[in-house]
């Protein structure tokens, strides 16, 4: 069963207990006076069925199906009704609308110039000026709209044939005539809708192309005024709510938008009225991170519109993504590539998010393929290429890796440089390359001269190439300002690496004093650290102070009751 389908079965159920003496077409044309067409729909098919040339049901059935969008049908209808009778103005202006919004402005503008040649009536000259100018016959609707204003200058729908014309004109409208003439309009009539609906549209594209931001500002509000006033006139105008919450998209006023849309589709379910109102109130749902309710009106667009399908999964993908949901992200994506098996025409951002979110479901390959190629097109999304630099040192492709840190340093120089050249250093040492790893670390240090973890790394580099002294000097400089008062917790982290560092030298050359001394001192720091404590221990065993050395392998024990050099010592000693 079709969305409509299901629209008129509720909407006839509901209406079962209105008084039965009340006919189908009695019932659709009480629902149209309060331009409630859904409502109407559900009356005017039975109300045809029964009496399939009545005149005031097929005019109802034109007007019900031009308001609901849904054009074929009305032009159906129109027809019927314009072979019906062709010389009442009414019927012409009805079937003709549902032309010109139907994309045959050529026929359009043709039975309404017959019918405005026998009446002459104001009303039609209205709807031919519209058509001509959908029709591109601007010569034409110029002389017709002039004419109409001679013929009838106390006309509102006079002064509105001008304003559409120059509304609607070619090549660049003629916005401050289209306003005068609108205005004008409703100085003769106030309640007109159409002439407020017009001249909300006019002060937004006005406001839009304002430099000044003062006047600019100024226009938006005059159009919210005559939205307003539309609303008041008319609340159930639905067209007035789509061009309201389309003007807000437009305007990144998102919450709005969402609003007036949603207000549209109340009035105009999926499967009725504009198809691009679900991929503008979908995409505003996007906006605000509401990707549940995102997800039907691009789903709805997408199935209205075929040219959509892919932007819509990529969107669905990207909200999902950014909500943290990881794996509805890549399942979001994958659809989406599916789509057009290539992520060439996606904006860069969403190639990252695809890679990080199939990394984070456990796709890793796939993800690295996915952000090898945004990192090509997008270098300077700085956080992922960090990330992306670090996952490629996780699995150890440590010259690419490189590749992509250097990359990051060339695009998005910051307080990261520091640590880059440190990483950097980390994967030049990993492949055997102390040199390199050294050169690396010391830039490190003129980013950051006193970073404890590079000033340790550098120490064990130089350790490696055999340089004890500078590396004593290095970790002694580390564990000096770990010992500082106030010391930050990573400097005092760093200290304790070092310490241990240097009590492996101190170990080597049975330096045990220096190790207690060194020892002893940094476990003030951090009392429950099991590598101070086993040395502690050593150191004391070393200067043959059995008694300290027994009582450092114990509190080392309570920690780490495993630890078999303190169980294999401890029985050395006879603790």
């Amino acid at each position: 069963m079709t969305l409509l389908r299901s629209f008129i079965l509720v909407a006839f159920i509901a209406s079962t207990g209105m008084a039965l003496a009340q006919s189908n077409l009695d019932r659709a044309r009480s629902a149209v006076e309060v331009a409630d067409y859904l409502e109407a729909v559900a009356f005017i098919r039975p109300a045809i069925k029964e009496d399939p040339d009545n005149e005031e049901a097929l005019s109802l059935a034109t007007k019900i199906y031009t308001e609901l969008e849904l054009l074929d049908t009305a032009k159906i209808y129109g027809k019927r009704l314009y072979e019906k009778d062709d010389d009442n103005p009414e019927n012409v202006r009805r079937y003709a609308f549902a032309l010109t919004r139907g994309k045959e402005a050529p026929l359009a503008s043709e039975i309404l110039r017959k019918s405005y040649k026998k009446s002459k009536d104001v009303e039609t000259a209205l709807y031919l000026v519209n058509a001509l100018v959908e029709a591109d016959s601007l010569q034409a609707a110029e002389l017709v709209a002039t004419t109409a204003k001679k013929d009838y200058p106390n006309s509102a729908d006079a002064y509105m044939a001008l304003g559409v014309l120059y509304y609607k004109y070619k090549p660049q409208p003629v916005l401050e005539l289209a306003v005068q003439n609108f205005e004008k309009a409703i100085a003769i009539k106030d309640d007109l809708v159409l002439a407020h609906f017009a001249l909300a549209e006019c002060y937004w594209k006005q406001a839009n192309r304002e430099s000044d931001n003062d006047l600019a500002n100024e226009l938006f509000k005059r159009s919210l005024t005559e939205w307003n006033k539309v609303g008041q006139l008319d609340p159930r105008n639905a067209r007035a709510w789509f061009e309201q919450g389309k003007i807000f998209f437009l305007a990144k006023k998102y919450g709005d938008a969402a609003k007036a849309l949603t207000r549209y589709r109340e009035l105009r379910p999926i499967g009725t009225g504009e198809a691009i109102a679900s991929w503008y109130l979908g995409n505003a749902f996007f906006e605000l991170n509401m990707c549940d309710s995102a997800k039907i009106h691009l789903d709805a667009a997408a199935s209205m519109i075929d040219s959509l399908k892919g932007q819509a999964s990529l969107k669905l993908a990207r909200c999902l993504f950014l909500s943290k949901n990881w794996q509805g992200a890549a399942t979001g994506y994958r659809t989406a590539y599916a789509a057009a098996n290539t992520t060439s025409q996606w904006e860069p951002a969403d190639v990252w998010y695809f890679g990080a979110a199939l990394v984070l479901v456990g796709d890793t390959a796939a993800g690295i393929n996915a952000m090898s190629e945004a990192a090509a097109r997008d270098p300077k999304q700085c956080t992922f290429m960090f990330r992306f630099g670090n996952l490629l040192q996780q699995r150890r492709s440590y010259a690419r890796s490189t590749e992509i840190f250097r990359q990051r340093l060339a695009n998005c120089s910051d307080s990261l440089d520091s640590r880059l050249y440190m990483l950097i250093g980390n994967n030049f040492f990993a492949d055997s390359l102390v040199d390199s790893a050294i050169a690396q670390y010391e830039l490190s240090l003129q980013k950051e001269p006193e970073n404890g973890f590079v000033l340790t790394r550098l120490a064990e580099t130089s350790q490696i190439k055999g340089d004890e002294p500078r590396a004593r000097a290095l970790y002694g400089q580390v564990i000096a300002k770990a010992s500082m008062e106030g010391a930050k917790k990573e400097d005092i982290s760093a200290g304790m690496s070092a310490s241990l560092k240097l009590n492996s030298l101190d170990y080597a050359a049975k330096n045990w004093a220096q190790i207690v001394e060194r020892s002893t001192t940094m476990l003030k720091l951090d009392p429950a650290n099991k590598g101070l404590m086993l040395y502690s221990a050593i150191g004391y065993q070393g200067l043959g102070n059995k008694d300290s050395a027994c009582k450092w392998y114990k509190e080392l024990l309570k920690l780490d009751p495993a630890n078999e050099a303190a169980k294999k010592n401890m029985a050395a000693l006879g603790c």
